[in-house]
């Protein structure tokens, strides 16, 4: 018979159950014990009158106030500092991208019937989301790179573990495998007593410090199987909320082979249980045995995968059918350098930066200009640094900026510029790729030639900003492209010269392709 959404949450809550009920009763006779072995040693005098129920009792006490520790320690304002470490910010509500976000977990709040939570935007290419408390918190690389159901998916996920606390639970559970840690290394220190090695009983501390690595080992074991249960029960929930598991099986399948994950500046260890996929690139995730029980927070991606599909009632071709990019009608070429680029859809061909005011244009009507195109804006908003064209506010990839309209060049705010980056590497077309390395590899030419200075490759004068007066700084804006950018430190915005944003880009994409053969 198959298995509805809603056998597995049953199956799951019960097994998270019995394992929590469990877990105290375990740890209560591991330090009756531990105290009982500490009577060994020197160590262990005040222990040497006491009844075996006096030690339980004891035992109980002191893994009640522990688990009051938990319950305190799972505290909002740790996850605060965290997202202050990750520089996260509340969602652009000028980016249309942003605003889905937003919509989404709206969404997904009334499905659940439960309060709105705190929304974040967490600043890297890394694709995840993870949620704490009342907080759920999505990459600018899942927002970019998931569509809109796949985002749903992914915020029902998330959603699920605030509507059951999770946080509190892992809460109290981290504490425990704390206290366990603590414990063993109190025992080190006994185990190394010069007093007991005088007294012969140098061997009873290590009996000690053998005896806590065991249960610490345990411990951590019946911690990774309640979290792995959480994750599924998560997934299981966010099925009842959108009805879409195969939108949840698609966005799982691109947040585990997103490589850049690996290397992110979240993938910190005490938080990997928090994330829809752990931030680290581990072979023993993937592992559904004993290892991967002992050791992984989370259940294998491709285990999760097969039971979304399998709730949808989708073969894996199907997944990989819906994965693979939409053919949009591309029927515009643009003449750069005498070459004929594209094709593009209309909606790339306003995106793309190295389009100037006089490119032409060759479309179903024949051969036109990008002024043409441009004749749709009707109010300049400031003098281009460059040119001194007229600005126009439009959107790059669902985020505000301005451009210019006769030589290309964009103005964007600093805390903007990753999203740029992020929602344009799947749309550059190989022949774009191909142009555009090219321009690449001369600015290294020219590197190689002169040294590494901005001003070796673009020799112009500096530009002054359109909103304060005053001159912008001239850098690399990264060590992958060697390309030369403008930046005003006081406005915090960059200007981007016409085709720079896209070289950027593929150079990223570049190095990214490595990582993903």
């Amino acid at each position: 018979m198959k298995k509805t959404f809603w056998d597995i949450q049953r199956e799951k809550k019960r097994a998270i159950t019995v394992l929590f009920l469990i877990f105290f009763p375990f740890f209560t006779l591991a330090l009756v014990g531990l105290f009982h072995i500490i009577k060994l040693t020197s160590y262990g005098l005040f222990l040497r009158g006491a009844t075996s129920l006096e030690l339980l009792l004891f035992s109980a006490g002191i893994s009640l106030i522990i688990y009051y520790l938990g319950v305190l320690g799972a505290k909002r304002d740790r996850i605060i500092r965290y997202l202050e470490v990750l520089r996260a910010q509340k969602p652009d509500p000028q980016d249309l991208k942003h605003k889905q976000v937003q919509n989404v977990v709206r969404e997904m709040a009334i499905a659940a019937t439960v309060p709105v939570p705190e929304v974040y935007v967490i600043p890297v290419l890394a694709r995840n989301a993870f949620s704490a408390f009342n907080i759920i918190a999505v990459t600018e690389g899942a927002i970019s790179s998931l569509d809109r159901d796949e985002l749903q998916a992914v915020v029902a996920h998330e959603m699920a573990h605030y509507v059951r606390g999770d946080s509190y639970y892992k809460g109290v559970l981290s504490t425990f495998v704390m206290a366990i840690s603590l414990f063993s290394s109190v025992s080190l220190l006994l185990a190394g007593s010069n007093d007991d090695r005088k007294k012969g009983a140098g061997g009873a501390g290590l009996i000690v410090l053998l005896y806590l690595m065991l249960v610490e080992l345990l411990t951590k074991f019946i911690n990774s199987l309640i979290s792995r249960r959480m994750e599924d029960l998560a997934d299981a929930m966010a099925v009842q909320f959108t009805r879409n598991p195969l939108a949840l099986a698609s966005a799982l399948w691109k947040i585990s082979r997103d490589r850049t994950r690996g290397i992110s500046a979240f993938s910190n260890p005490a938080m990997a249980s928090l994330f829809i996929v752990n931030p680290a690139i581990r072979a023993i995730d993937e592992s559904s045995g004993l290892l991967g029980d002992l050791f992984s927070t989370h259940p294998p991606v491709n285990k999760r995968i097969n039971t979304m599909l399998k709730l949808a009632g989708a073969s894996r071709q199907q997944l990989l059918d819906r994965i693979a990019k939409p053919k949009q009608e591309r029927d515009w070429w643009v003449e750069k350098d005498g070459k004929w680029l594209g094709p593009f859809t209309l909606e790339e061909l306003m995106e793309k930066t190295w389009i100037g005011e006089g490119s032409k244009i060759r479309g179903k009507e024949g051969i036109i200009t990008f002024r043409d195109i441009l004749s749709k804006f009707k109010q300049a908003e400031g003098e281009c640094p460059r040119c001194k064209g007229p600005l126009f506010h439009t959107y790059y990839k669902n985020v505000p900026l301005l451009r210019c309209g006769r030589c290309g060049g964009i103005i964007v705010r600093e805390d903007r510029v990753l999203r740029l980056i992020a929602r344009e590497q799947e749309s550059i077309t190989e022949k774009e790729m191909e142009y555009t390395q090219g321009a690449i590899d001369e600015e290294r030419g020219k590197i190689y030639r002169g040294g590494v200075s901005p001003g070796v490759v673009d020799p112009s004068m500096p530009l002054v900003c359109p909103r304060c007066g005053k001159t912008m700084q001239r850098r690399f804006f990264n060590f992958v492209t060697y390309t030369p950018v403008d930046y005003c430190p006081k406005c915090k915005l960059f200007f981007f010269d016409s085709g720079e944003i896209e070289m950027i880009t593929a150079g990223l994409k570049r190095i990214d392709s490595l990582y993903t053969r």
